[in-house]
């Protein structure tokens, strides 16, 4: 009996610890407790099932679970089936793929071009280097980072610095073109992601560097200082404003949000929300990953549930954020407009590029923008300081989308106006003349 029981649980975790090893990095878990839990989870069943078949009961055990299996070959077989039978196959990119929805000719064609002098392999080169390097500066402070203290996200990037012909940054802030330096002229903040920090385009066609030029012909002299992050949610850049930031009276910030702060984003550890999802969910979406229909199947119908949880902490959190922002502006004397940005989900109707486009990515991020943006929509409206800008690109003369939230020049032009037909309707710039 005992022999028995000993066998059985050794053959048992035989099975599971590699199994556990090969299916946790498949779901991105390093974590050495992490590994014993789902081991032990894995391999006390299977030693269960080898004991079983040691003992009178192996004949209807093993009956069981074949029967058990066909079903599941069986249905595995069926939804393959239906999918390649269909002409809506949707394909799981994942939530982290940002920045890769189409190539380079895809999205010059599909932009017409315009302006038709960054679509060039110099240009992609160098936006190739300037995002490695802010990846190795990432790690490198990190590394040395104290091990006992959490690495803010607004701290790892206030130290990025680079230095090229298209594309700069100083201490974590992206070069502003055509700025006019002046110690006492008023300063505008421009808080967001990657969307502010529009490391798609060159300095000169970032939204900041066009909406300066805005300024610079139109109004006072405002200097626009650009505060995008990779990844960065409101919550992050509301640290930023307290900490690093230098708010004095007549400044404006304004805070771009919406994309990061619909709950993909994890804003306590920066991870994406799918590597914080039940383990079981995220089993599913990694053999999903490996071809198997009845895993996406799961998959869809049970991580819903776990997006829609985080889209309404981030929810909260973050009009929680940018409520706290706005008082801290007011204490300074600054005024702050917290503008919900536009994305592919939120355009009136889609171009067959963008149709195509919106394909390459997962349907969690529609469940995570369509839940936030509908309460985000509602509060915008109910406080003196907030607008929304999601319909701004329904009638672009061409797309402006490189993914679901990533813009091209005429995506940043467009935004740039937005803001500064806001700031002057909100008179917190002076016009001499109408744009």
């Amino acid at each position: 009996m005992v022999a028995k029981v000993l066998a059985a649980i050794l053959a048992g975790f035989a099975i599971a610890v590699p199994s556990t090893f090969w299916l946790l990095k498949k779901v991105r878990i390093k974590s050495k407790i992490r590994h014993f839990q789902v081991s032990a989870a894995l391999g006390m069943p299977v030693a269960l099932f080898i004991y079983l078949l040691q003992t009178s009961i192996a004949v209807p055990v093993v009956i069981v679970t074949v029967v058990f299996s066909l079903l599941v070959v069986a249905l595995e077989l069926t939804l393959r089936w239906i999918v390649s039978s269909s002409l809506s196959q949707v394909t799981i990119d994942g939530l982290g793929k940002i920045g890769s929805g189409v190539s380079f000719e895809e999205a010059r064609n599909a932009a017409g071009a315009y302006p038709d002098d960054y679509m060039n392999e110099a240009v992609w080169l160098e936006m190739q280097e300037f995002m490695e390097s802010r990846s190795r500066q990432k790690q490198k402070f990190k590394s040395t980072s104290s091990a006992d203290s959490p690495v803010k996200s607004f701290e790892m990037h206030a130290n990025i610095t680079f230095a090229g012909t298209n594309y700069s940054m100083v201490d974590g802030i992206r070069s502003t073109t055509d700025a006019r330096n002046s110690s006492d002229q008023p300063n505008l903040f421009l808080f967001g992601g990657s969307t502010v920090l529009c490391e798609e385009v060159p300095d000169r066609l970032t939204n900041a560097s066009i909406l300066q030029r805005m300024l610079n012909l139109h109004s006072e002299f405002v200097q626009v200082l650009n505060y995008g992050a990779s990844g960065a949610t409101s919550i992050d850049r509301l640290q930023m404003l307290l900490q690093e930031s230098k708010v004095k009276k007549d400044d404006i910030v304004v805070f771009y949000f919406g994309d990061n702060d619909s709950g993909w984003i994890d804003h306590r550890s920066g991870k994406p929300s799918e590597q914080l999802i039940w383990l079981p969910v995220r089993v599913f979406r990694a053999l999903s990953d490996l071809g198997y229909e009845t895993a996406k199947w799961m998959y869809g119908e049970l991580a819903p549930r776990s997006f829609r949880k985080f889209s309404r902490l981030a929810v909260a959190e973050t009009i929680k954020a940018l409520s706290d922002a706005h008082l801290y502006c007011l204490s300074k004397g600054a005024q702050m407009v917290a503008i919900l940005q536009p994305n592919l989900y939120t355009l009136r109707t889609k171009s067959d590029y963008e149709k195509k486009l919106e394909r390459r990515f997962s349907q969690d991020i529609r469940t995570l923008i369509s839940n936030s943006f509908k309460h985000y929509e509602e509060w915008v409206k109910t406080v003196p300081f907030g607008v929304s800008a999601t319909h701004i690109f329904n009638n672009a003369p061409s797309s402006v989308f490189l993914d679901w939230a990533h813009v091209n020049a005429r995506g940043n032009e467009l935004i740039a106006k937005f803001i500064y037909s806001e700031l002057a309707k909100r008179k917190l710039v002076n016009v001499l003349n109408k744009v």
